[in-house]
């Protein structure tokens, strides 16, 4: 039986609580008949799905229309590029056509822009570490906490 990565489920489950009246309609975690085998949506040899999409349509007013999720997105890629706890979790990030992951060092947690795709949601895949991380994503958008927020930016002055 397939079964998402916990770091993805605490991370669904963040933006779920963020934006409970959200867009769900480009959600997903499990491949369907688009998605090749070697697809992190696809489960591993042991069940494990390694990635999620997030639909780009946080709610209504600024959340709409993707304004969140370019947010959302930048957010996820400043944390995989840092230091900070859990951040070893995040593999690669696509979203609008461009790509971001710390495949290439020279370009590392930079946006790469291509054919993509993704342009309706966030795909969020995740590394091996992610199956057991259950820590909770610390990122500002996912906050109303002050001082959670100032504190993020402060650790990540310099990435």
């Amino acid at each position: 039986m397939a079964k998402l990565v916990a770091g993805g489920v605490v991370l669904r489950n963040q933006i779920n609580g963020r934006w409970p009246g959200r867009d769900k309609r480009s959600d997903g975690w499990i491949a369907d008949s688009n998605h090749s085998r070697t697809s992190d949506h696809a489960p591993d040899k042991d069940g494990w799905v390694h990635a999620i999409d997030i639909d780009e349509n946080m709610g209504k007013g600024k959340w709409r229309n993707g304004r969140a999720a370019r947010k959302l997105a930048d957010q996820l890629r400043l944390y995989a590029a840092s230091d900070l706890p859990g951040a070893d979790r995040l593999k690669y990030i696509v979203h609008e056509n461009k790509l971001a992951s710390g495949t290439y060092r020279r370009t590392w947690w930079t946006w790469r822009k291509g054919n993509w795709g993704h342009e309706y949601h966030i795909h969020i895949s995740f590394t091996s570490k992610a199956k057991k991380d259950d820590r909770i994503f610390p990122l500002p958008i996912l906050t109303k906490d002050r001082k959670l927020k100032k504190l993020w930016w402060e650790q990540l002055r310099g990435y």
